[in-house]
């Protein structure tokens, strides 16, 4: 019996360590913009700019990438802060793409 369960909790915790963060993270519920789950709700291209510029003044925007995050088109920003920071931002841009 203690042999089945060892292979039971073997076997679960295997799956548990494989799947992605994206995946199995608990949804959030500040939308911060630094994950798939914290994406922002923009209307436009120019809104992704806005945002960062609003809450990272000065920032350079290094490249931007078309990804998909829970299966919706999401836009990333990556950039780098005034104290050199690289940071990447997420947007949810389902209602225009």
């Amino acid at each position: 019996m203690t042999k089945c369960l060892l292979i039971v909790v073997s076997a679960l915790s295997g799956c548990a360590t494989t799947s992605s963060p994206a995946t199995s993270a608990p949804p959030s519920s500040d939308k911060d913009g630094l994950s798939c789950e914290g994406r922002i709700k923009v209307d436009g291209i120019p809104a992704e700019y806005s945002w960062v510029a609003t809450h990272y003044p000065g920032a350079k925007i290094s490249m931007q990438a078309l990804t998909k995050c829970g299966g919706s088109p999401t836009d990333e920003l990556h950039f780098n802060t005034t104290d050199g920071r690289a940071v990447t931002a997420y947007f949810d841009i389902s209602s225009f793409f």
